[in-house]
């Protein structure tokens, strides 16, 4: 990535790319990415996916 962007901004990036690109092999940082997330806990997890919302509605990109 050509910005610093965050641990958030590095999740939403992630996921949104990983939706769009089922079929496609995770390279090790997404995986690595991927197994932090999946350690969080499932509160955890919530917020992330609600930050995550609400960084997307405000975004200009």
């Amino acid at each position: 990535m050509a910005k610093s962007y965050g641990v958030a901004g590095v999740v939403v990036s992630f996921l949104t790319r990983r939706m769009c690109l089922r079929g496609r092999k995770l390279n090790s940082d997404e995986a690595q990415l991927l197994a932090h997330y999946r350690a969080l806990t499932e509160s955890d997890q919530v917020a992330m996916r609600y930050l995550m919302g609400a960084m997307k509605s405000v975004s200009r990109f």
